[in-house]
This record gives structure tokens, sequence and C-alpha cells, in this order.
């Protein structure tokens, strides 16, 4: 995550699905932990323009509080992660780890690792208490290409610090970026075989976000009450007008590889 993007179209996605999960009312609500993973704002391309949808017709109806919320942070110039804590976006008591997830200076390799050991610490302690824990980096899941100790290693999340927050109990939601080296399809398909051997017994559902570039925010749950019921609101919001921007819940299934109009 950069700050840069708060209010994008995928920003208004991430947002409407962490506060169904959390609980409309007269619903229970379930402890939210966001670790931001947050990276230093990078300037070489124009990632995080992408608001039309505040003005779009088909987004207008989806969760009005929401749109006026990020219309109101991204009109008066407050885009980062600290207005989205304060400006009553997300459910009451989220715990936020929004510590930078790299040094902002340049450093050496052992700095930059000490820096994330540290890192991952503070944010497992400060996220004890939470039931869903949703990890946001700026790309997604590690990739071979970028070891830990590397410069970018900032804009991914890494297996071995996942396994921690599952082992302890937790639910976890993670967001991935697709890239363009397969059909989407296929990587996900890949990556749920890897999120079952990480973590044992899990039951992994991906939840594709396809305005743009396509975002899949992998919930990952022991299929207990929590995640039934998880799993549930997340139907919920797949199956009214979000319909048009997500793909069909549990793609890409057989029964449900279609891909629905925009």
């Amino acid at each position: 995550m950069q700050n840069r993007y708060v209010g994008d179209v995928g920003d208004f996605g991430k947002y409407a699905l962490l506060r169904r999960l959390s609980g409309v009312v007269g619903e229970q609500r379930v402890h939210l932990g966001i670790v931001w993973c947050l990276f230093p704002n990078e300037d070489h391309n124009g990632d995080g323009r992408h608001i039309a949808y505040l003005d779009a017709a088909d987004f207008q109806n989806l969760d009005q509080s929401l749109i006026a919320r990020l219309r109101f942070i991204i009109q008066g110039g407050r885009r980062d992660v600290f207005s989205v804590i304060s400006g009553d976006i997300l459910a009451p008591r989220t715990v936020s780890c929004h510590e930078l997830i790299t040094p902002q200076k340049p450093c050496s390799a052992v700095e930059r690792l000490s820096w994330r050991s540290a890192w991952v610490e503070r944010c497992f302690e400060l996220t004890a208490d939470c039931e869903l824990v949703f990890f946001d980096p700026d790309n997604g899941l590690e990739v071979a290409s970028v070891p830990k100790h590397h410069p970018k290693a900032g804009k991914y999340i890494y297996w071995n610090e996942l396994v921690p927050f599952w082992n302890r109990g937790n639910t976890l939601l993670i967001y991935h970026h697709l890239n363009r080296t397969a059909p989407a399809a296929l990587q996900i398909n890949s990556l749920k075989l890897r999120f079952a051997s990480v973590f044992d017994r899990a039951t992994i559902v991906p939840l594709v976000f396809r305005r743009g570039s396509s975002r899949v925010f992998w919930l990952v749950h022991r299929s207990d009450v929590l995640g039934q019921e998880l799993e549930r609101r997340a139907a919920h919001l797949l199956n009214t007008g979000w319909s048009r921007h997500f793909r069909p819940f549990g793609w890409p299934s057989d029964d449900q590889a279609r891909t629905v109009a925009r």
C-alpha cells in the first residue's frame, strides 16, 4: 500500500469489502486488524489517479456513505491511511498497523531486514486480540525475483510472515495484485495450491475485484463459525450491485467461471 492510492477505485472496493466483512447494523462485529504494509510513495507512474468512479453512475448506489467519505479525503488533499483511520470508514475498534514496512531513506540489506523483522513483530503484537487480520501489501504475495532483503521487498508480504498469524488462530485476508505473466484463472489456481500447502487445513476463497487491473482478496479461514460467517458476508456483497465489479463468488470454479458483464 502507498498513501497515494488512498481513494482510488481499488481502494473503494477494498474498503467496501472490509466494511461488509466487519459487519453491518444488526450483525455481530468482527474485530478487524489492518496491516497496511505501507510503502513510501513512488512517482514513476500515474497509479492512484483512478478516481472517476466517484461520479460514475454504476458506483453511486453501492456504498454512498463510503463514496462521500473518500470524496472528502481526495478533495481535501488528505490521501493517506491516517485519513482513512480517522474518517469513519472502518469499523469501530479496528486495529491499524501503519508504520512503514521499510526505511524511507537508503540503507543496507542488513538494515532493511532488521527493520522488517521488528515491523512484523510489532504488527503481530498489535493484532493480538483481532479475529480477522487484513494484509495490504503494495503488490501482493512474494515473488522469487524479490528476496526479502531487496529494496523493493516492502511491496510484498512473505509467506513466512503470514504463518505466525495463522498459527495464532487469526483468519486472514490478503491483498494480491495479479500480473500479466499468465491468465488470471491460472495464477489464482496456482496460488490456491500454494495457500493449501502453507496453511494447514485452510479454506481458501479468492475474491477477485476486476475494475482496472485484477486484484485478489484471499480469504483464508478454518471453516469454523467465523469463517463460514465471513464467507456468507462476502457472498452477500458479491450478490448485490457489486457483482459488476467482482468476479462471481468462488471463481474460477467450474460452475462459476463465466465473466460477469461490465
